[in-house]
């Protein structure tokens, strides 16, 4: 097992794992009293922190520890939320798609969890885009 945790991706992933809980968890609570699309956005903002600060102590914390260039945690957090802005783009346009294009089936757990649903693909996409920035400029191991 910890073999497989050597590689950064692998931790990368794990850490998405755990920010895509919190992203639901966010999305379900605050959907209970505001609209799925509000919801999904303000959910993407709690998701990011969480996101941050896990990546920052578990996923890249031996690039944090040997880096030159000691960033400061704001300015990493503001690096890493601008990097998840971008990374949100496909993540939300995917969602939107889903969104409007909701099942037609009459099966009501369906479509009561598609706005639940919808948010995987499209967390996917975004994975990707969030890895790259993360592991070549947000957490790089070189000066800026």
């Amino acid at each position: 097992m910890n073999a497989i945790f050597k590689h950064t991706f692998v931790r990368f992933a794990f850490v998405g794992g755990m920010g895509f809980l919190v992203d639901l968890s966010s999305m379900l609570l605050l959907s209970m009293w505001i609209a799925p699309l509000l919801a999904r956005a303000m959910a993407f903002w709690i998701a990011a922190s969480s996101n941050w600060w896990w990546n920052r102590v578990i996923t890249f914390k031996k690039a944090e520890q040997n880096s030159q260039n000691k960033k400061a945690a704001a300015l990493q957090w503001l690096q890493f939320i601008g990097g998840s802005v971008i990374a949100f783009v496909p993540n939300w346009g995917c969602y939107l798609i889903l969104m409007s294009h909701p099942p037609t089936t009459p099966n009501a757990t369906l479509i009561l969890l598609w706005p639940y649903l919808a948010m995987v693909p499209g967390v996917a996409m975004g994975m990707m885009l969030n890895y790259a920035f993360s592991r070549f400029w947000i957490f790089s191991q070189t000066k800026h």
